[in-house]
């Protein structure tokens, strides 16, 4: 088996902006069969993932429900904490961060200020060698 880091852009990322509603949240991760995406607030800046259990446990706790979806998803509790690996440190994702990352469905890989620049998706770690 050889061990294989692939980046996935954030242009091809589904991802979330503290802005967005619970309602584009929920539009977004069915859209593209997610069941979690990474968070930035509006410097492009990572500040953790948002999964469709976040959305569900917010929106079951709150009266009213036009309320509820409407709410920024940067104001929703959050579960998991799912720390960035740095640009550079990729080879880091298949050592010390396989772990943490068999948890999750990303890793996200962030630049020197923060700023999201892709993900590594689980299911893209290792690939098997032909034979």
């Amino acid at each position: 088996m050889r061990s294989t880091v692939k980046l996935i852009p954030r242009s091809q990322v589904a991802l979330l902006a503290v802005t967005d509603t619970v309602r584009d949240a929920f539009d977004r991760l069915e859209t593209r069969e997610l069941f979690a995406a990474p968070l930035v607030d509006t410097a492009g800046r990572y500040i953790g993932m948002i999964t469709e259990a976040d959305l569900r446990r917010h929106v079951a706790a709150q009266t009213d429900r036009i309320v509820a979806f409407a709410m920024p998803v940067g104001k929703v509790a959050r579960g998991a904490l799912n720390a960035p690996v740095r640009e550079g440190e990729l080879a880091l994702v298949l050592d010390e961060h396989s772990a943490r990352a068999s948890m999750h469905a990303f890793v996200p890989v962030v630049d020197g200020t923060g700023r999201l620049v892709g993900i590594v998706e689980r299911d893209l770690y290792a690939t098997r060698d032909a034979a």
